[in-house]
């Protein structure tokens, strides 16, 4: 035992005089973040792990530094001395003390301390229990590995952590993959789905004789692209992840769910039953980074409460009047949200006036987006496409501005306005209505419009995502699960598109589109089968499939 002690201390004694690289101390620098993401990946694709995972890891370690800004190791010392002192990038402590050329590499060698992390963190899937069917390429079952990286013990339970106003270990690590984290752009954000807490009782680990099934929706990784491309984003075959739920309050929900899984500060309320309010509310989630929720208008739905409750915002906007969301619906709310009292309503008349109220949020915006208010499928795309850019959409009857529409537009003085649809959506005496009204010549007023809603939709893609870093599939014949996609999509600066069930034609404007992307992006498929179908979803794989 003597023996143990002298070791460490005295390991941690070399570990606290650390030599210079040159023979100077302190004279150690770190690579740069793009060169130590590379890294990363190289190893995290050698040791078959999804970089996503072994990224996110090393820098909730040690971000991403094995040096400190005085050039020295950075070495974190334990509080029980019979523990090794954690090393480097990966804060490794899993080796002999007495092996002093071990110790040197695991200081000075960059690439070998990151492999050694690697190792350690396939070790620890080897023995904790298995999630789901065991594919390493899928994020969300690297959640015990992760766990144990740090250690194998209750203090990581979610519930344990919880109780003493903690956080465990691995939910850290999912919450910083969500992030930039790198704020350099070196990583694209994955919302990696956590494991329930109400599975794990507390005060226990994970039974190993448990099936555990892996956390929904999933996300994949890269293992089965090149060096170059985005490691976070994976293999263009494999980065599809659908979001789908029983109905359309359930679906909106799990997209919420998907894109805040850390929370909300602002959550958008909304009717379940009708369009405009939703529509027009996609800019204003924009505006606040917020999901877009939705319930019935007499009551509120118990799943809608969940989810708050998961979400815990301190700001919720209802959109519509008490006809589109009842009091009972705004007094349930006050007694659901306990913590916060910041609930408001913004509601006009009519569909026309509340989006006019809703485009006031937005002044000193140069652009609009003018839309019918009589039907949705046009506007589904250029709403979340226009939200992107903060740019408010008002509505419109057929053949002529309403009053509230005219006012707000001279209020905002648009230079540019974009219009949604043909001649069948928005008649061209609206297009005149608006020169007179915004003070705009014909070149400042910008119709995208195709044969029918997909083509139009298109056409929306191609003026406003030429490239996508996701691209977010939708069905055009229903306008909830798009409209809530489309506040996701929006915060992300990615691609709305909205999918035929039967699919799409080959070489199509769908698939021109989707062929023409300078690089693969991440899909995701929103609603079930009924909406798009695996057959569509095979065929896209196929076009966004690496040509060799």
């Amino acid at each position: 035992m003597k023996r143990v002690l002298f070791l460490s201390l005295l390991l941690l004694l070399s570990l606290l005089c650390v030599p210079a690289f040159g023979g100077q101390d302190g004279e150690y620098v770190n690579p740069s973040k793009k060169e130590i993401a590379r890294k990363l990946e190289t190893v995290a694709r050698q040791k078959n792990i999804p970089s996503v995972i072994l990224k996110a890891i090393a820098f909730k370690e040690s971000s991403w530094r094995q040096f400190d800004a005085a050039g020295n190791v950075i070495v974190s010392t334990p509080s029980d001395p019979k523990y090794n002192p954690a090393i480097g990038i990966m804060q490794v402590a899993s080796y002999d003390a007495s092996d002093l050329e071990e110790v040197d590499r695991l200081k000075y060698d960059i690439d070998y301390n990151i492999e050694r992390g690697a190792d350690i963190l396939n070790e620890k899937w080897e023995f904790t229990p298995k999630i789901g069917d065991g594919d390493r390429n899928k994020l969300e079952n690297w959640y015990f590995a992760i766990w144990a990286y740090n250690s194998w013990s209750v203090k990581n339970n979610p519930n344990n952590a919880a109780a003493l106003g903690q956080e465990a270990y691995q939910d850290k690590v999912l919450k910083l993959a969500a992030t930039d984290y790198s704020r350099e752009g070196l990583v694209t954000p994955v919302h990696i789905t956590p494991l329930e807490p109400d599975l794990l009782p507390l005060n226990y680990l994970p039974d190993g004789n448990v099936v555990w099934d892996t956390p929904q929706p999933y996300n994949l990784g890269d293992l089965h692209i090149g060096t170059g491309s985005d490691p976070s984003r994976g293999d263009p075959k494999e980065s599809f992840v659908r979001i789908s739920g029983q109905d359309r309050i359930d679906t909106a929900n799990r997209i919420a769910l998907n894109g805040w899984p850390t929370g909300s500060h602002t959550v958008i309320l909304t009717r379940s039953d009708n369009f405009p309010d939703a529509l027009a509310g996609v800019p204003l989630a924009h505006k606040y980074q917020a999901p877009i929720l939705c319930t019935e208008p007499q009551q509120l739905d118990p799943r809608v409460i969940e989810v708050l409750k998961t979400l815990k915002p301190q700001k919720v906007i209802m959109l519509g009047g008490e006809q589109a969301l009842s009091p009972v619906v705004q007094s349930k709310l006050k007694e659901v949200l306990t913590w916060t009292k910041d609930i408001s309503r913004i509601a006009g008349a009519n569909r026309y006036q509340t989006a006019a109220l809703i485009a006031k949020n937005f002044t000193g915006q140069k652009e609009a987006v003018l839309a019918t208010g009589l039907d949705y499928p046009d506007a589904l795309s250029l709403a979340s496409a226009a939200a992107a850019k903060g740019i408010p959409l008002v509505l419109s009857t057929t053949h002529g501005l309403p009053a509230a529409t005219a006012d707000v537009l001279q209020e905002l003085k648009p230079a540019k306005v974009y219009v949604a649809g043909g001649e069948m959506a928005v008649a061209s005496q609206v297009l005149e209505q608006l020169k007179q009204v915004c003070g705009l010549n014909s070149g400042s007023i910008i119709r995208l419009a195709g044969s029918n809603r997909y083509e139009t939709s298109v056409k929306i893609a191609q003026a406003f995502y030429p490239t996508t870093n996701e691209l977010y599939l939708a069905t055009g014949r229903d306008y909830i699960e798009p409209l809530a996609a489309g506040a996701l999509a929006a915060s992300r600066n990615s691609c709305l598109l909205l999918i035929a069930p039967q699919g799409f034609t080959i070489n199509g404007p769908t698939e021109n589109y989707i062929t023409q992307l300078p690089s693969a992006p991440k899909v995701l498929i929103i609603g079930g089968e009924a909406s798009i179908s695996e057959k569509t979803v095979n065929r896209i794989k196929e076009l966004l499939a690496p040509k060799s």
